[in-house]
């Protein structure tokens, strides 16, 4: 296992407590992407580095039968809890323990670009899949035309270098169609997503960016950055609040000859 990938697990699994209570973020863009995809009742769905089941929940709603994996044991403890019709297993998405054909639709919800090796995942994914299956994911992209939030995204820019090098920033570039093209899949479509979460006051602000991967960034900073850092978000959000917190995603797909 490689460095990346214990402080990955290290990390959810201390995030598992409140992770997507603080602001639906993932269950949110779990609702839209179980939208675009249009599952029929009853298949057999594999939800990859599932959290704490946000994709899992919005399946099993949807009538399909549901296995959730995750590397991060208390996430998949609390997945479990929340979700008991699914099937649950801690399990590296690098290497699948399924035997080849089992599943119709593969879906991950903003893991693919926090792993070592996605090209190795999405061909053991395509292993798994039956012919016609589908290989769905999301990754984070930009916000567009919501300057009142340039700010943020500035914070995490300045803030970078105080940050030791390989720490901080769990997520790498992907090119999603890429990808997908690279381990075989065909019919390849791509969409981007938007929703606000509303955020009532700066304290819920930061507690949210606590409880999901940011936190990864805001704990790797000195204590002095890390207090500097946190006084300068809220204080730009403080004449801002109640407001709205524009995320957008997109959802790829490709499917499985």
């Amino acid at each position: 296992m490689s460095e990346h990938t214990a402080r990955a697990i290290r990390l959810f699994d201390d995030l598992a407590s409140n992770y997507d209570e603080v602001l639906p973020f993932f269950r949110g863009f779990a609702e839209l992407h179980v939208d675009w995809l249009g599952p029929q009742p009853g298949a057999v769905v594999l939800d990859l580095g599932a959290g704490s089941g946000s994709l899992t929940g919005a399946f099993l709603e949807r009538g399909c039968t549901v296995t959730a994996i995750d590397a991060a044991p208390a996430m998949i403890a609390k997945l479990a809890n929340l979700h008991p019709t699914a099937t649950t297993h801690v399990m590296d998405a690098h290497h699948l323990a399924f035997p080849d054909a089992t599943f119709d639709l593969v879906c991950a919800g903003f893991v693919i670009h926090l792993l070592d090796d996605p090209a190795t995942t999405a061909a053991e994914v395509h292993r798994v899949l039956r012919p016609g299956g589908v290989f769905s994911f999301s990754t984070p992209c930009d916000v567009e035309n919501a300057p009142e939030w340039d700010f943020y995204g500035a914070l995490f820019r300045e803030f970078q270098p105080y940050i030791p090098e390989g720490q901080g920033r769990l997520g790498r570039p992907l090119n999603g169609r890429q990808l997908l093209t690279d381990t075989g899949f065909h019919a390849l479509d791509q969409t981007d997503v938007t929703q606000h979460l509303p955020v009532p006051d700066p304290d819920t602000f930061w507690n949210w960016a606590l409880s999901h991967g940011s936190r990864a960034f805001i704990d790797a900073l000195p204590p002095q950055q890390r207090t500097e850092f946190e006084s300068r978000v809220r204080r730009h959000l403080s004449p801002m609040t109640p407001t709205t917190h524009p995320t957008a995603a997109t959802l790829t797909r490709g499917t499985r000859l």
